[in-house]
């Protein structure tokens, strides 16, 4: 009898990752038959790479369908690899993101390539075992190497009016080296917080924004600091770019810091501890705003002041945003409690209600602010993580306390040394607004977690009868995530006084949404709303 659930239990987890596999295929193929790469004329090249790459779910996963769910212990457990996502998500994101824009071609082309060596790597390490290891690897090898070769070739114009095919391939190869290397940092410094995918789309989306960091820093050398509506445009960029590279290169290195043994537990629960982890993170935070006046030349204090307090809509949100956080501070000091005491019911109802409060702040921010909710995101990314390593590493008197809070709303997903829930909510309602857009588009992450998240969450614990094959989410729930999404998408183009695409095709995008949501086994909150994200835009 035990055989026979295990049997049927891998079968409807094959099935579940085979279906789960052909919604990134289908968005992927959408982007590049309806749109292709119309900048230059290598794009044919590139537009075959894709179709390659989105063939990848099924090589990946007919290998694995009967895979008995084992994982190493660097990743998070719950979950299967995630190896579809990792190829797949991040030239999605960044193949909606362009279309209409030429300046995003470097983007496309090193996500191609990122991706590329993602499934070579995935691939080659799990024939290991194989009869055929010599063979297998070869090939996989060899057509790698083609394909990194046919992106080099096509985006040789990429980086450059001068840039040859030679100079190209060696940037491509560099890159694809950096997000190894930073994805295998992630997963050994944060063992079982990350599957393989979602440690895949961090590491490869760290390298984007280092090589257009880059990128920029190049033009500013090549021209200087004359051109200022181009530094003007590109400000809210640069500044973003920055913060995020200082944010990780202050938290790695704090980490290390700490794991010398420097201080004692009872020096870093003091005034010792935070003054570590001021020094280092302040340090950074005036090193990055001097690289960033010495890019520009423009004040970035200034700016920032200038894009929160330059307009009676901006200061209205501002106030908005205090008086909500202030409400929600009050409701749950009154309805504070011992979460283990409560009814798993109440408890889930605490930790979606933090998706509420998110629609409830960055719909209206979008709106009528949407440059200073654009900062906004970049300033709680940054407050998140400071927070965060005073947890993570007992800094701080407050640091106990913290970690009391924090642990009141954790789920299976954050078995590892670091609480990735609110960094994955805030990450999902950030990146459509960061990547562009319309409303509804760069609504995408609010309207997916903050509405129809909870709804489906609180429908399928209620009324959820029928479970999806393969995991413990329910036909009813998925039923309430497409009708509010769709309610929500409604409200919003009513609010704008729009018709946008037309219903039936956000019927459509509400369906694959919502089934994606149930079928998937990596953190909805990071892939729900990019994909949601990505089918608006290939359908706008």
């Amino acid at each position: 009898m035990t055989g026979e659930n295990c049997s049927g239990g891998s079968r409807h987890s094959g099935q579940r990752l085979l279906y789960e596999a052909c919604i990134p295929a289908l968005i992927l193929t959408l982007l590049v038959n309806r749109y292709g790469v119309p900048i230059n004329n290598n794009s044919t090249a590139l537009c075959w790479v894709a179709y390659m790459l989105a063939l990848t779910p099924f090589v990946l996963r007919l290998a694995r369908r009967n895979d008995n769910g084992t994982q190493p212990k660097a990743y998070r457990p719950g979950a299967d690899d995630g190896a579809v996502w990792g190829s797949l998500l991040v030239p999605i994101s960044v193949f909606a993101t362009s279309i209409g824009s030429a300046q995003l071609y470097p983007a496309m082309v090193l996500s191609l390539s990122m991706s590329a060596t993602f499934t070579a790597y995935h691939q080659w390490s799990q024939l290991r075992q194989s009869a055929r290891y010599v063979e297998l690897s070869c090939f996989i090898w060899i057509s790698w190497l083609a394909c990194t070769i046919t992106i080099g070739y096509a985006g040789k114009s990429a980086f450059g009016d001068t840039c040859g095919a030679a100079r190209s391939i060696a940037m491509l190869l560099a890159a694809s080296i950096m997000q190894h290397a930073w994805r295998s940092e992630i997963l050994r410094s944060l063992p079982r917080s990350f599957t393989i995918g979602e440690a895949a789309v961090f590491a490869q989306g760290l390298t984007l924004v280092m090589a257009d960091f880059v990128l920029l820093m190049s033009h500013r050398l090549q021209n200087g600091a004359r051109d200022f509506a181009y530094w003007e445009s590109h400000m809210h960029v640069l500044c973003l770019e920055a913060i995020m590279l200082g944010l990780w290169v202050s938290a790695t290195m704090l980490a290390r810091v700490m794991a010398t043994g420097v201080l004692g537990k009872r020096a870093r629960r003091g005034i010792l501890g935070l003054a570590a982890l001021g020094s280092v993170f302040g340090g950074f935070g005036v090193l990055v705003l001097a690289l960033v006046s010495f890019t520009s030349h423009i004040n970035p204090i200034r700016w920032i002041l200038v894009t929160a307090l330059g307009s009676p809509a901006h200061i209205a949100v501002l106030v908005y945003w205090v008086a909500l956080l202030g409400v929600a501070g009050c409701v749950y000091a009154l309805g504070h409690g011992d979460v283990s005491e409560s009814t798993k019911l109440m408890l889930h109802i605490k930790r979606k209600s933090y998706h509420v409060l998110a629609a409830l702040m960055f719909v209206p921010g979008l709106m009528y602010a949407r440059p200073l909710l654009y900062m906004g995101f970049a300033v709680a990314v940054a407050g998140f993580v400071v927070v965060e390593c005073m947890r993570a590493l007992d800094l701080g008197p407050c640091s106990a306390s913290i970690n009391a809070f924090m642990r009141r709303f954790i789920d299976y997903r954050d078995a590892g040394p670091v609480v990735t829930a609110h960094f994955y909510l805030l990450l999902g309602c950030a990146l459509p607004v960061w990547l562009g857009g319309d409303s509804v588009a760069s609504l995408a992450g609010v309207l997916a977690l903050g509405v129809a998240d909870t709804a489906a969450s609180l429908v399928g614990m209620r009324l959820g009868r029928v479970r999806w094959p393969g995991t413990t989410k329910t036909v009813e729930g998925t039923v309430g995530f497409c009708t509010s999404l769709l309610a929500a998408i409604g409200a919003v183009l009513w609010l704008k006084g729009d018709v946008g695409i037309g219903w039936r095709w956000y019927a459509a995008v509400s369906v694959v949404v919502g089934v994606l949501e149930a079928l998937t086994e990596q953190n909805d909150n990071l892939v729900v709303p990019l994909c949601m994200f990505a089918l608006l835009r290939a359908l706008a």
